[in-house]
């Protein structure tokens, strides 16, 4: 009897490790991050020269809505990288202005994964970056910093 016991309880532990070693290869998350230098073709679009997982960008804001202490944008996004990953993502982007700065605004944007494709197959989530913008010029520097899994 007690070997029984001994057997199942080793059945048990082994069909265990097998499980959590399945459930935790369909959770695998990659830490994501960089720098971006974005510069405005237009009022509504800019690209990026990227570096870090990703080593380009393109966005589009799509709708802008001033505040008091600056502008928050709808922003979407298409990131590629070099190993032949792609990402299209819809943010918010917060711009605050710098005292003292004239066009020149904090910016924060919160990018949420809404398409990922090649090296991104089935990742989601959100990652962030913070930066300055250079509004009247049309410059942008940001650092991105985040977590996709699947």
């Amino acid at each position: 009897m007690l070997k029984q016991i001994y057997k199942i309880a080793f059945c048990v532990i082994v069909f265990g490790a097998f499980t959590f070693n399945a459930h935790a290869a369909d959770n695998q998350c990659m830490p994501i991050g960089g720098t971006g230098l974005g510069d405005a073709m237009n009022e509504t679009h800019f690209v990026a020269a990227m570096s870090g997982t990703f080593t380009g960008a393109h966005a589009q804001v799509t709708n802008r809505k001033p505040t008091e202490t600056g502008l928050i944008l709808d922003i979407e996004h298409y990131f590629i990288s070099d190993k032949g990953g792609f990402l299209k993502t819809k943010d918010k982007a917060t711009l605050t202005a710098v005292p003292g700065k004239d066009q020149v605004y904090m910016i924060e944007i919160t990018y949420n994964v809404i398409e990922a494709l090649g090296a991104y197959t089935g990742y989601k989530g959100t990652f962030n970056s913070f930066g300055l913008m250079k509004l009247g010029e049309g410059k942008v520097i940001v650092r991105y910093t985040g977590e996709l899994c699947k």
